[in-house]
C-alpha cells in the first residue's frame, strides 16, 4: 500500500461532501480547544484558529455562530470523549462495589489528566467575566456525569442492592470524594503522577465508605 504524503494526507477533497464537512468541523475544534486553553475564552483569536485548522471565518461561522458557540462544541467534545468511556448500561449488571471502583477509576484518571486541568484553569479564569461559559460547563461536563452516576446508583436501589435516599445528592458526593486534592494540584498546573497502585487504592478507599454509608440495612 502507498504511503500518503503529508499534503495528502491532509487534502480533504478525497472525501464526499458531508465527510469534508464533519472533518472540517473536527479541525476547528481541535484547533480551538488548544487556542482557548493558550489564550483564554476572551483573547482567544478566531483567526488564529482558522489559521490553525484551515478553511475560512465564514465555515467557522456557518459551523459555530460565533466564539461562544464554539466554545460549546469544544467543552461537548471533550465531555462527550471523557463520558463515553464509561459504560453504564454495562456496569448495571455488575454489583455496586465493583461497578463503582470501575467508574471511579475512570472518573480519577480524568480528574488528574493535564488537558482537563487546563479546561478548568480557563473556565477559573473567564468564569466572572463571561458567566455564559460556567453555564456551559455545568451542565454538558458536570451536571451530566452526576446525572449518569445517579441513574446508575438509582437502578442498584431498585435492586435493593443500596438504599439511598437521593441518588443525585450521592452520586455528588461520590465524586467530590475521589477529587480529593488531587483536583486543585491538577488546576493549579501541577502534573500528578501516581502509579496504577496509588490510583486503585485511593478510589478504592472512596468507594468503600461510600459502600458503607449505603449498605442496605
Amino acid at each position: 500500500m502507498p504511503i500518503k504524503t503529508q499534503r495528502e494526507s491532509n487534502d480533504i477533497t478525497q472525501y464526499a461532501p458531508r465527510e469534508r464537512g464533519l472533518i472540517r468541523r473536527d479541525k476547528i475544534i481541535q484547533a480551538a480547544t488548544t487556542v482557548f486553553v493558550k489564550s483564554g475564552y476572551e483573547a482567544a483569536s478566531l483567526q488564529e484558529i482558522v489559521s490553525i485548522a484551515g478553511g475560512s471565518l465564514a465555515t467557522l461561522y456557518r459551523l459555530f455562530g460565533n466564539k461562544e458557540g464554539l466554545f460549546y462544541a469544544v467543552i461537548e467534545r471533550k465531555s462527550d470523549q471523557l463520558l463515553s468511556e464509561i459504560d453504564y448500561g454495562h456496569l448495571q449488571n455488575k454489583p455496586p462495589e465493583s461497578a463503582l471502583l470501575e467508574i471511579g477509576l475512570r472518573f480519577f484518571s480524568m480528574v488528574i489528566s493535564p488537558e482537563v486541568g487546563a479546561i478548568h484553569r480557563l473556565l477559573i479564569g473567564e468564569a466572572v467575566r463571561t458567566p455564559r461559559l460556567r453555564e456551559i460547563f455545568l451542565t454538558l461536563a458536570t451536571e451530566r456525569a452526576i446525572r449518569n452516576l445517579a441513574d446508575y446508583l438509582q437502578g442498584q436501589v431498585d435492586k435493593q442492592q443500596l438504599d439511598i435516599q437521593n441518588c443525585y445528592i450521592a452520586a455528588s458526593h461520590f465524586m467530590g470524594a475521589l477529587k480529593g486534592n488531587y483536583h486543585i494540584r491538577c488546576m493549579l498546573g501541577e502534573v500528578v503522577n501516581l502509579s496504577l497502585a496509588q490510583q486503585e487504592e485511593f478510589v478504592a478507599t472512596a468507594v468503600a465508605m461510600f459502600i458503607n454509608g449505603y449498605a442496605p440495612s
